[in-house]
């Protein structure tokens, strides 16, 4: 089996991170795997590099850009994978690691940043920097329909942080007839236990990063509406064309805006359908997120080499 090392901050880190414990999970499946972690020195001076495969940086990005002086001396010559979800942390104005994938790829061999937008994705390599996009998914065994339509408490739910984009969003549809019943944060198990009670999971990306002076769009957290298909539930949110990259085409319960005042008109759609086709709906939705196994496509795109 491919040997992979597995470079984390810490085994902690990876089990309370809902994605990297779903996608470590997936390694482990996959290959023969060895974790590292930064907790204490770090990676050993001596680390027998030529045993692996491939090696695969797990680490947060300010993690990373902060361990380079360790952790270029350890990696000499040996292709690196640098699994990344926020990108825009190094890109824009209000980032926290402002040139950090420079910095990376300056101090490491990077073969390529994994990340999980393919606009983002475009855009580091616009950057002259080496990308390949990979999907944020669900572990097939995490995709549960659940209740049936009629069985679900919350007519038409959000849960999780109620940052004042949304909560303008909310209001709007508060007032146009369609209250959101917002779920506080909770833990990753409780919130897939919610997920089984909303019928229509509503949310908001529109909160657009400056990026050289240019208002761009997230073009990110699509993994928000294939998790809540996963769960069966029906799924809203403004349309990027980044949806098309997470095959929204392929999942009947994902639906997008362009205008707020559109939503109401998709709501009453929704409901209008039959008992029956919600719930056919639902469980395509569902089969297809479990047969799809989007995890796969870091395993492929490391196996790509």
């Amino acid at each position: 089996m491919t040997k992979l090392l597995v470079i984390a901050d810490s085994r902690r880190y990876i089990r309370n991170n809902c994605y990297l414990q779903q996608l470590y999970k997936t390694l482990r499946r996959q290959f023969d795997t060895k974790l590292v972690t930064m907790s204490g020195r770090g990676p050993a001076a001596n680390l027998r590099l030529d045993r692996y495969d491939h090696v695969l940086s797990l680490l947060r990005l300010r993690s990373l850009d902060r361990h380079l002086d360790m952790l270029a001396p350890r990696l000499t010559g040996k292709q690196v994978f640098v699994y990344e979800q926020d990108p825009w942390e190094a890109y824009a104005e209000s980032g926290h690691c402002r040139g950090a994938y420079e910095r990376i790829a300056g101090a490491l061999n990077v073969k390529a940043f994994l990340n999980t937008s393919r606009w983002w994705s475009e855009f580091i390599m616009a950057r002259g920097l080496p990308s390949r996009f990979v999907r944020m998914g669900m572990l097939p065994e995490l995709c549960n329909v659940g209740r049936p339509w009629v069985d679900r408490k919350v007519a038409l739910g959000f849960q999780g942080t109620l940052h004042p984009h949304r909560k303008l969003f909310f209001d709007d549809l508060a007032e146009r007839g369609h209250p959101v019943t917002v779920l506080p944060s909770a833990s990753y198990r409780n919130y897939l236990k919610a997920l089984h009670n909303i019928r229509i999971y509503i949310h908001t990306e529109d909160a657009p990063w400056t990026i050289d002076g240019k208002v761009t769009p997230r073009n990110a957290l699509w993994i928000k509406d294939t998790e809540a298909a996963a769960r069966g539930c029906f799924s809203i949110r403004d349309h990027e064309d980044e949806a098309y990259a997470y095959g929204i085409d392929e999942i009947p319960t994902i639906y997008t805006y362009h205008e707020v005042a559109e939503v109401p008109d998709i709501i009453r759609g929704i409901q209008a359908l039959s008992d029956d086709e919600k719930n056919r709906r639902m469980r395509e939705a569902t089969e297809t997120l479990r047969r799809r196994d989007d995890w796969q496509t870091v395993v492929e795109a490391i196996r790509r080499n």
